[in-house]
Protein backbone atom coordinates (compact mmCIF):
# COMPACT_ATOMS: atom_id res chain seq x y z
CA UNK A 1 0.00 0.00 0.00
CA UNK A 2 1.37 3.77 -1.09
CA UNK A 3 0.59 6.53 1.16
CA UNK A 4 1.37 9.62 0.10
CA UNK A 5 0.73 13.55 1.43
CA UNK A 6 -1.46 14.86 -1.07
CA UNK A 7 0.54 17.44 -3.03
CA UNK A 8 4.38 16.30 -2.44
CA UNK A 9 4.99 19.03 -5.37
CA UNK A 10 4.67 21.97 -2.35
CA UNK A 11 8.25 21.19 -1.68
CA UNK A 12 10.01 21.69 -4.58
CA UNK A 13 11.69 24.67 -3.85
CA UNK A 14 13.15 27.32 -6.91
CA UNK A 15 16.45 28.94 -6.97
CA UNK A 16 15.80 32.04 -8.03
CA UNK A 17 18.42 32.54 -10.48
CA UNK A 18 19.49 29.54 -11.39
CA UNK A 19 16.54 27.56 -11.88
CA UNK A 20 17.62 25.18 -9.74
CA UNK A 21 15.19 23.05 -7.96
CA UNK A 22 15.34 21.02 -4.77
CA UNK A 23 12.26 18.76 -2.84
CA UNK A 24 12.03 20.67 0.18
CA UNK A 25 15.02 22.74 2.48
CA UNK A 26 18.70 22.03 2.71
CA UNK A 27 20.20 23.37 5.92
CA UNK A 28 23.27 24.12 3.81
CA UNK A 29 21.27 27.81 3.25
CA UNK A 30 21.10 28.97 6.65
CA UNK A 31 23.62 32.09 7.01
CA UNK A 32 25.17 31.17 10.40
CA UNK A 33 28.11 28.02 10.01
CA UNK A 34 26.63 26.66 13.50
CA UNK A 35 23.33 26.66 11.91
CA UNK A 36 23.99 25.10 8.60
CA UNK A 37 25.82 22.34 11.22
CA UNK A 38 23.53 22.12 13.37
CA UNK A 39 20.01 22.75 11.21
CA UNK A 40 18.60 19.37 9.91
CA UNK A 41 15.69 19.38 12.55
CA UNK A 42 14.47 23.05 11.85
CA UNK A 43 15.04 22.39 8.30
CA UNK A 44 12.21 19.65 8.24
CA UNK A 45 9.98 21.66 10.58
CA UNK A 46 10.38 24.73 7.98
CA UNK A 47 9.73 22.05 5.39
CA UNK A 48 6.45 20.57 7.22
CA UNK A 49 5.12 24.00 8.32
CA UNK A 50 5.65 25.41 5.05
CA UNK A 51 3.29 22.38 3.47
CA UNK A 52 0.89 22.88 5.88
CA UNK A 53 0.89 26.54 5.15
CA UNK A 54 0.09 26.09 2.09
CA UNK A 55 -2.19 23.56 1.76
CA UNK A 56 -4.68 24.62 4.52
CA UNK A 57 -6.25 28.18 4.19
CA UNK A 58 -6.60 28.44 8.02
CA UNK A 59 -2.90 27.38 8.41
CA UNK A 60 -1.52 30.13 5.82
CA UNK A 61 -0.25 32.13 8.44
CA UNK A 62 2.61 29.46 9.21
CA UNK A 63 4.15 30.57 6.24
CA UNK A 64 5.41 34.44 4.90
CA UNK A 65 6.39 33.57 2.15
CA UNK A 66 4.18 33.74 -1.45
CA UNK A 67 5.78 30.71 -2.97
CA UNK A 68 8.27 28.42 -2.45
CA UNK A 69 11.55 29.90 -4.18
CA UNK A 70 14.88 29.97 -2.23
CA UNK A 71 14.66 33.23 -0.73
CA UNK A 72 11.45 33.44 1.14
CA UNK A 73 11.75 29.71 1.46
CA UNK A 74 15.39 30.54 3.65
CA UNK A 75 13.57 33.38 5.32
CA UNK A 76 11.58 30.80 6.82
CA UNK A 77 13.85 28.68 7.87
CA UNK A 78 15.48 31.33 10.14
CA UNK A 79 12.72 32.01 11.16
CA UNK A 80 11.53 28.61 12.42
CA UNK A 81 14.98 28.20 13.58
CA UNK A 82 14.07 30.78 16.14
CA UNK A 83 12.08 28.16 17.88
CA UNK A 84 13.13 25.02 16.91
CA UNK A 85 16.46 25.54 17.78
CA UNK A 86 18.92 22.65 18.46
CA UNK A 87 21.52 22.23 22.01
CA UNK A 88 24.70 21.66 22.42
CA UNK A 89 23.92 17.75 21.18
CA UNK A 90 21.37 19.42 18.20
CA UNK A 91 18.15 18.61 18.31
CA UNK A 92 18.30 15.09 19.71
CA UNK A 93 14.97 15.02 21.52
CA UNK A 94 11.73 14.41 19.86
CA UNK A 95 10.13 16.49 22.14
CA UNK A 96 12.38 19.48 21.20
CA UNK A 97 11.13 19.37 17.81
CA UNK A 98 7.26 19.15 19.04
CA UNK A 99 7.31 22.05 21.45
CA UNK A 100 9.32 24.34 19.35
CA UNK A 101 7.10 23.75 15.96
CA UNK A 102 4.41 24.44 19.07
CA UNK A 103 5.69 27.70 19.70
CA UNK A 104 6.53 28.82 16.37
CA UNK A 105 2.91 28.14 15.55
CA UNK A 106 1.57 29.59 18.48
CA UNK A 107 3.59 33.19 17.54
CA UNK A 108 1.94 33.17 14.30
CA UNK A 109 -2.01 32.99 15.77
CA UNK A 110 -2.46 29.46 14.85
CA UNK A 111 -2.45 26.05 17.40
CA UNK A 112 -0.61 23.03 16.05
CA UNK A 113 -1.07 19.18 17.93
CA UNK A 114 1.70 17.05 17.67
CA UNK A 115 1.46 13.27 17.42
CA UNK A 116 4.45 11.69 18.16
CA UNK A 117 5.72 8.08 18.35
CA UNK A 118 8.67 7.94 20.41
CA UNK A 119 11.44 5.07 18.96
CA UNK A 120 13.54 3.59 22.04
CA UNK A 121 16.54 1.42 20.83
CA UNK A 122 16.41 -2.48 19.66
CA UNK A 123 17.04 -3.74 23.19
CA UNK A 124 14.46 -1.70 25.02
CA UNK A 125 12.02 -4.25 26.37
CA UNK A 126 8.62 -2.26 25.89
CA UNK A 127 9.33 -0.89 22.00
CA UNK A 128 6.39 -0.95 19.99
CA UNK A 129 6.01 -3.52 17.29
CA UNK A 130 7.11 -2.47 13.43
CA UNK A 131 3.82 -2.64 12.11
CA UNK A 132 2.53 0.25 15.31
CA UNK A 133 5.40 2.27 13.92
CA UNK A 134 4.35 1.65 10.65
CA UNK A 135 0.66 2.54 11.08
CA UNK A 136 2.01 5.41 12.91
CA UNK A 137 3.69 6.91 9.88
CA UNK A 138 0.22 5.88 7.46
CA UNK A 139 -1.86 8.09 10.16
CA UNK A 140 0.47 10.98 9.91
CA UNK A 141 0.76 10.64 5.40
CA UNK A 142 -3.19 9.78 5.07
CA UNK A 143 -4.00 13.12 7.46
CA UNK A 144 -1.88 15.22 4.39
CA UNK A 145 1.06 16.05 6.73
CA UNK A 146 5.04 15.49 6.02
CA UNK A 147 6.12 13.23 9.07
CA UNK A 148 9.81 14.30 10.45
CA UNK A 149 11.92 11.45 11.31
CA UNK A 150 14.62 11.54 13.63
CA UNK A 151 17.02 8.96 13.36
CA UNK A 152 20.08 9.28 16.00
CA UNK A 153 21.98 5.89 14.49
CA UNK A 154 21.07 4.50 11.02
CA UNK A 155 21.42 0.74 12.15
CA UNK A 156 21.97 -1.40 8.92
CA UNK A 157 20.50 1.23 6.78
CA UNK A 158 23.60 2.47 4.44
CA UNK A 159 21.98 5.69 2.92
CA UNK A 160 20.77 7.09 6.25
CA UNK A 161 22.90 9.95 7.89
CA UNK A 162 22.68 9.30 11.71
CA UNK A 163 21.68 12.10 13.90
CA UNK A 164 20.17 13.76 11.37
CA UNK A 165 16.38 14.62 11.12
CA UNK A 166 14.29 14.26 7.53
CA UNK A 167 10.65 14.26 5.76
CA UNK A 168 8.75 11.62 5.02
CA UNK A 169 6.40 12.60 2.36
CA UNK A 170 5.73 9.05 1.04
CA UNK A 171 6.03 5.41 2.17
CA UNK A 172 5.23 1.66 0.43
CA UNK A 173 3.48 -0.42 3.38
CA UNK A 174 3.82 -3.98 3.50
CA UNK A 175 2.70 -7.06 6.14
CA UNK A 176 6.51 -7.11 6.68
CA UNK A 177 8.32 -4.08 4.91
CA UNK A 178 7.86 -0.47 5.09
CA UNK A 179 9.96 2.02 2.46
CA UNK A 180 9.74 5.66 2.80
CA UNK A 181 11.03 8.39 0.63
CA UNK A 182 11.70 11.86 2.20
CA UNK A 183 13.37 15.26 1.63
CA UNK A 184 16.45 14.80 2.84
CA UNK A 185 18.91 18.15 2.31
CA UNK A 186 16.97 19.10 -1.08
CA UNK A 187 17.04 15.40 -2.30
CA UNK A 188 14.59 13.19 -2.13
CA UNK A 189 15.79 9.64 -0.34
CA UNK A 190 14.14 6.10 -0.52
CA UNK A 191 15.48 3.92 2.39
CA UNK A 192 13.94 1.02 4.70
CA UNK A 193 12.20 2.57 7.53
CA UNK A 194 11.76 -0.88 8.63
CA UNK A 195 15.04 -1.81 8.50
CA UNK A 196 16.14 0.71 10.37
CA UNK A 197 13.77 0.19 13.03
CA UNK A 198 14.53 -3.45 13.74
CA UNK A 199 18.32 -2.29 13.82
CA UNK A 200 18.47 1.43 15.53
CA UNK A 201 20.57 0.84 18.36
CA UNK A 202 19.96 4.34 20.21
CA UNK A 203 16.42 6.61 20.35
CA UNK A 204 14.56 8.03 17.55
CA UNK A 205 11.00 9.21 17.05
CA UNK A 206 8.74 10.04 14.24
CA UNK A 207 6.27 13.57 14.11
CA UNK A 208 3.30 14.71 12.64
CA UNK A 209 0.63 17.94 13.12
CA UNK A 210 -2.50 18.14 13.13
CA UNK A 211 -4.46 21.82 13.39
CA UNK A 212 -5.56 21.97 17.36
CA UNK A 213 -9.05 22.54 18.08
Amino acid sequence: MIVSVLHPEVLTIMEEESQHTTFGGDQEWYRDEWHRRAGCGPTSAANVTAYLALTRPELRGLYAGEDMRKGPFSAHMEDVFQFVTPGNMGLNRVEMYTRGVEEFARSRGISLKAHAFEVCGNMCKDRQTAREMAEFVREGLASDCPVAFLNLTKGRVRNLQSWHWITITSADIGETSLTACASDEGNERCFDLRLWYLSTRMRGGLVYFTAAG
